[in-house]
C-alpha cells in the first residue's frame, strides 16, 4: 500500500553496483592478504618453536644441575654445622662414629651417589675418604684435580653466612662437582684456623647423565670439561668461582621443521580453493547488487504525513503494512525511546513491541467504538532498558481491502515502576533484595496451607555467617554490605526458582527449600552453600572469605507452624555453630534440653565467678635435660556444686561465647601471677590466652594491670597463645603481640605443627618460645617419624633462638628421647600431673630443697 507522498529519487543503481564492485575486490584483496600472512606466521611459528624448545631444554638442563646441586649441598649443610659431626670429626677421626655408624659414611653414596666423601684439615690434607661407599686412604688431592685450596678458601668466607662452596674439578678426566664446608659445633664460631672441611665430590658420570636425560628429556646428554663456544646448541656451560667451566651438551628434536614440511603444503592446497570460492562469490554479489538497486530505486520515496499533528503529540505515531511491518514512525518516536528510526522501518511492529498480535487485529476491527481498548505491551528502548506502554490501533483500509494499521503508542513505564517499587519494598530487603521476614512467614504458610506429606515435605535452612564482624571492624560497613550483597548472590546461584532466600537481618538469612524430596538432597543443597560462601571475595584489592553455619528443619516432620520451624531452625543452627562452625545440623528433639542445659550453665558460670567457684591447677614444668623445675602452667578449673569438679574444655567454649572468658581470664591471670610470687624469684607461670581476649583492644591494658597488682615481674609470666588468633586478624594480632613484648612478658605458641602455616607465623610474630603438641610425643616410643618430626621441629626452635617445650610426656623413653633430641623443656604426667597451690608449693621447697643440697655437695 502507499500511505505517504513520494519524494525526490536520491540515487541510482549504477552508485550501488560500483560500491558493490570495490567493496568485493577490497575483500579478494585482504582475503589473499590473511593466508599470505597465514603462511609466514606459520613459517614465524615453527621456527619460533625450535627456538623455543632449545631455550626450554637449556633452562630444563640449568633446573636440573641447579636441583642436584642444592639436595648435595642442603645434605652437605645439614653434615657440616652438625654439632656431632665436629665432635667426632675435629680433634681425631672416630671412624667408627662415622663410617661403622653410618653418619657419614656408605649411605652418601648410595642415597645422594655422591663418589667421594672426604674430611680435610686446614693444611687440606685428608684425614678421612670414602670413595664410592667404601673407606680408604687415597688422599683426595690424588684423587681429584682442581684447586683444592681455592675452594676451602671460598667455604672459609661463605661459612659466616651458613654457606657452602662449590666448584667443577674432574676426577680421571670426568668432570665432577666438589662441594666443601667447614666443619663447626655453631653458626657462632669463627676460628677456621684449626676447623676440618667436609668435602663432597659428585662425577658426573654418563649413568648419571644419562638418569638426568630421562628425567628432564635431554636426549644424548654429555658433559665435557672447558668451555667450547663453538658449540652447537642446545649447550649449557656451567662455571663457579673457582675450578674449571664444564659445558652440557644433547640433542634437539626440531618439532617446527616437521610442522612446517607438513602444513604448508596443506595451506597453499586450501588457499587454491578459497580463491576459487571466493571469485564465484563474487559474481554473486555483484548480480545481487543490480537487482538492490532495481528495488531500491522503486523504495527511495519522501513521505510527509501528519507531520505536525504527530510533533505535537506526547505519544510516538507509527504506521505498517497489511503483515505489520513498520513503514513510518514519527520524529518523537526516537526523542522519546532512543532508538534510531531507519533501524526499524520495515520490520514487523511485533519485534519493537511485545504484544499479542492478535488483539491488534480485533482492536483496529472495532475502529473508533467505544469498545476498543489499549493493548498493554512492552518493548525495549535504547541501552536495552525496559519500557511498559499501551498500544492504539485502527485498521486503514481501501474498500474492503486492508492496507495496513495506524496508531499511537503511550509510554507509561514510570507508573508501573512506582508501582513494582511499592510492592517490592513491602516484601524485600532493601540492601540485597532479598525477600524480607513478612514475604517468608506468608511463602511459608502457604507452603504449609497447600498440605505436606513424606513425598511433599519443605525444608527450612537458617543460615548465620562466620568471620563477618571482624570484615566490619576492619573495613567499614560499606564493605560489610557488600559482603551481604555477594553472600545473596551466593545464596540465588544454589538455589532453585521454587525456593525462597530471605534475609531476616545483620547477617542471617534463611533458604525455604521446597524441591528437596529427602534429607539426603537437604545435604547436598547445604553443603553446595558452604563452599560457595566460602569462596573468597575482593574488596578494595583485599581478598576476605565468611563461612557459614546451618540450622535444617523439616515440615511436617518437625513442625507444622511458621513460627515453629523458624525456632527450630535457630536451636540446630547453635548446635552447628557450637559444633565448630562451617558444618551444618539437623533439627531434633534432643537440642531443646541442650539450650536449656547450656543456659543454666550460662547463669551458673555468672554465679560461679562472684562466688569465686574456680581454682587454679599448676602442671610443672623442668628441664629436659637435668628435670631442673622451671616453672608451671596454670589450668583452671570450676568446682560446681552440683556437677562437681570441670574441667576448661566443658565451660571455655560457653565463656568465649557469651563474653565471660574476659572477667575469667583476669582471673586467671591475676592468680596465677600471685601464686608464682610464693615460688621465688625465677620460676615462671605459663596462662593461656583465649582467641576471643585478641579481638578486643583492651588485652595489652589488662595484662599490665595484672602485673601491676601483683608485682610479678613481667619476664616470670608466659602468655600462651594458639595458631587460631593469627587466622582470624594476622595484622591486628601482631600489633597486639608486639606491644605485649614491650611489656617484657614472654609469648609461647601452643599446640605447634598442628596448623598448616605455623612455620611462617614463627619468622613474622615475637615468640619466645613453641610448644611440642602432644600428639607427637604420644608417638615418640615406636615411631620414627614421629622422632624425625620432633627433631626438625627442635632443631628450627633452636635456629631462631627460641625455647622448645614439650607436652604430654607420659613415659620414661619419651622423655629420654627428648633428651636426646635436646629438647629444652618438658611437662606431662609423667613429671607431673596438674595439682592445686598448695600441694605445688610444696614441690617447689623440695625442688629448691634439693637444688640447694646438690651445690653444697658439690662443694
Amino acid at each position: 500500500m502507499t500511505l505517504h507522498t513520494a519524494a525526490n529519487p536520491v540515487s541510482s543503481s549504477a552508485g550501488y553496483t560500483a560500491i558493490t564492485r570495490k567493496a568485493s575486490l577490497s575483500f579478494v584483496y585482504v582475503v589473499a592478504a590473511l593466508f599470505i600472512t597465514a603462511g609466514l606466521a606459520l613459517v614465524y611459528l615453527c621456527l619460533a618453536l625450535d627456538e623455543h624448545q632449545v631455550s626450554h631444554s637449556e633452562t630444563d638442563a640449568a633446573r636440573a644441575m641447579e636441583s642436584r646441586q642444592d639436595k648435595i649441598g642442603t645434605a652437605l649443610a645439614d653434615y657440616a654445622f652438625w654439632y656431632d659431626a665436629y665432635k667426632y670429626m675435629h680433634d681425631a677421626i672416630d671412624t667408627a662414629w662415622a663410617y661403622e655408624g653410618d653418619n657419614i659414611g656408605p649411605s652418601l653414596f648410595s642415597t645422594y651417589g655422591l663418589d667421594g666423601v672426604f674430611v680435610l684439615g686446614p693444611d687440606a690434607t685428608t684425614r678421612y675418604g670414602v670413595i664410592n661407599g667404601a673407606l680408604g686412604d687415597t688422599p683426595a688431592t690424588d684423587w681429584i684435580t682442581g684447586d683444592i685450596p681455592a675452594l676451602l678458601q671460598e667455604a672459609r668466607d661463605k661459612s659466616a653466612d651458613d654457606a657452602i662452596a662449590y666448584a667443577y674439578f674432574s676426577v680421571a678426566g670426568v668432570p665432577a662437582v666438589m662441594s666443601a664446608a667447614v666443619m663447626r659445633p655453631d653458626n657462632s664460631f669463627d676460628d677456621f684456623t684449626a676447623l676440618s672441611y667436609l668435602v663432597y665430590v659428585d662425577v658426573l658420570t654418563e649413568a648419571k647423565l644419562k638418569v638426568i636425560d630421562q628425567a628432564f628429556d635431554l636426549d644424548n646428554l654429555k658433559a665435557t670439561l672447558g668451555n667450547l663456544p663453538d658449540a652447537s646448541s642446545p649447550k649449557l656451560t656451567l662455571q663457579a668461582k673457582v675450578g674449571a667451566p664444564v659445558t652440557l651438551q644433547w640433542n634437539s628434536e626440531d618439532l617446527g621443521l616437521s610442522l612446517l614440511k607438513t602444513y604448508l603444503p596443506l595451506l597453499f592446497l586450501v588457499g587454491v580453493l578459497v580463491a576459487v570460492l571466493v571469485c564465484w562469490l563474487r559474481k554473486r554479489v555483484l548480480h545481487a547488487t543490480h537487482m538492490i538497486d532495481a528495488a531500491q530505486q522503486a523504495l527511495q520515496i519522501s513521505e510527509q504525513r501528519f507531520k505536525n499533528i504527530s510533533e505535537a503529540s506526547s505519544d510516538w505515531i507509527w504506521e505498517t503494512d497489511s503483515e505489520q511491518n513498520l513503514t513510518y514512525l514519527s520524529d518523537r518516536f526516537c526523542q522519546l525511546t532512543g532508538l534510531p528510526r531507519e533501524q526499524w522501518l520495515g520490520r514487523p511492529l511485533f519485534e519493537l513491541l511485545a504484544y499479542d498480535t492478535r488483539l491488534l487485529a480485533v482492536s483496529a476491527e472495532l475502529g473508533a467504538s467505544n469498545a476498543r481498548r489499549p493493548i498493554p505491551c512492552e518493548m525495549n528502548a535504547a541501552n536495552d532498558s525496559l519500557r511498559y506502554c499501551q498500544l492504539s490501533a485502527r485498521a486503514v483500509r481501501s474498500g474492503a481491502q486492508l492496507l495496513g494499521f495506524q496508531g499511537t503508542v503511550c509510554d507509561i513505564t514510570e507508573e508501573i515502576e512506582a508501582k513494582a517499587r511499592i510492592e517490592h519494598i513491602s516484601q524485600h530487603d532493601a540492601l540485597t533484595g532479598l525477600a524480607n521476614r513478612h514475604r517468608l512467614n506468608h511463602f511459608i504458610n502457604s507452603r504449609l496451607s497447600e498440605g505436606l506429606n513424606a513425598d511433599r515435605p519443605v525444608y527450612l535452612l537458617a543460615l548465620d555467617l562466620d568471620r563477618f564482624k571482624p570484615i566490619n571492624d576492619a573495613f567499614g560497613h560499606a564493605a560489610g554490605d557488600l559482603v551481604l550483597r555477594e553472600i545473596a548472590n551466593a545464596l540465588n546461584s544454589c538455589t532453585r526458582s521454587t525456593d525462597l532466600v530471605a534475609r531476616l537481618g545483620g547477617d542471617e538469612f534463611v533458604v525455604v527449600a521446597t524441591d528437596c524430596k529427602s534429607p539426603e538432597q537437604a545435604e547436598g543443597l547445604c553443603q553446595r552453600l558452604i563452599d560457595r560462601i566460602n569462596q573468597p571475595i575482593t574488596i578494595a584489592g583485599n581478598e576476605v572469605s565468611v563461612g557459614t553455619s546451618i540450622g535444617v528443619v523439616c515440615a511436617p516432620f518437625d513442625g507444622i507452624t511458621g513460627e515453629d520451624l523458624l525456632r527450630y531452625a535457630d536451636i540446630a543452627l547453635y548446635e552447628a555453630k557450637s559444633s565448630g562452625r562451617n558444618m551444618f545440623r539437623f533439627y531434633e528433639p534432643a537440642m531443646n534440653e541442650r539450650i536449656m542445659e547450656r543456659r543454666q550453665l550460662e547463669i551458673d558460670m555468672r554465679h560461679a565467678l562472684r562466688r569465686r567457684e574456680f581454682r587454679l591447677d599448676f602442671q610443672p614444668r623442668y628441664e629436659a635435660a637435668g628435670q631442673h623445675l622451671v616453672g608451671a602452667e596454670a589450668l583452671v578449673r570450676w568446682h560446681h556444686p552440683t556437677k562437681g569438679l570441670l574441667p576448661p574444655d566443658s565451660f571455655i567454649q560457653l565463656a568465649e561465647e557469651t563474653g565471660l572468658i574476659i572477667e575469667l581470664s583476669d582471673w586467671v591471670m591475676q592468680e596465677a601471677c600471685m601464686n608464682a610470687l610464693t615460688w621465688g624469684d625465677t620460676m615462671m607461670v605459663s596462662v593461656n590466652l583465649s582467641s576471643v581476649e585478641f579481638q578486643r583492644n583492651d588485652l595489652v591494658e589488662r595484662v599490665a594491670a595484672a602485673l601491676k597488682i601483683t608485682g610479678l615481674s613481667p619476664e616470670r609470666l608466659e602468655l600462651e597463645i594458639t595458631e587460631s588468633v593469627m587466622l582470624e586478624d594476622a595484622a591486628a594480632a601482631l600489633i597486639t603481640m608486639n606491644q605485649l613484648k614491650a611489656l617484657g612478658v614472654r609469648l609461647s605458641m601452643d599446640d605447634f605443627g598442628t596448623g598448616y602455616s605455623s612455620l611462617s607465623y614463627l619468622r613474622t610474630y615475637p615468640f619466645d618460645g613453641i610448644k611440642i603438641d602432644r600428639s607427637f610425643i604420644s608417638g615418640l616410643d615406636h615411631s620414627q617419624s614421629s622422632e624425625a618430626i620432633v627433631h626438625a621441629i627442635v632443631s628450627m626452635g633452636h635456629a631462631l633462638s627460641l625455647t622448645v617445650t614439650a607436652e604430654g610426656i607420659e613415659t620414661v623413653t619419651q622423655l629420654g628421647k627428648l633428651t636426646e633430641l635436646a629438647c629444652d623443656q618438658a611437662q606431662g604426667f609423667y613429671l607431673g600431673r596438674p595439682i592445686a597451690s598448695e600441694p605445688f608449693k610444696r614441690v617447689v621447697s623440695e625442688h629448691q630443697a634439693q637444688a640447694t643440697h646438690r651445690a653444697t655437695a658439690g662443694r
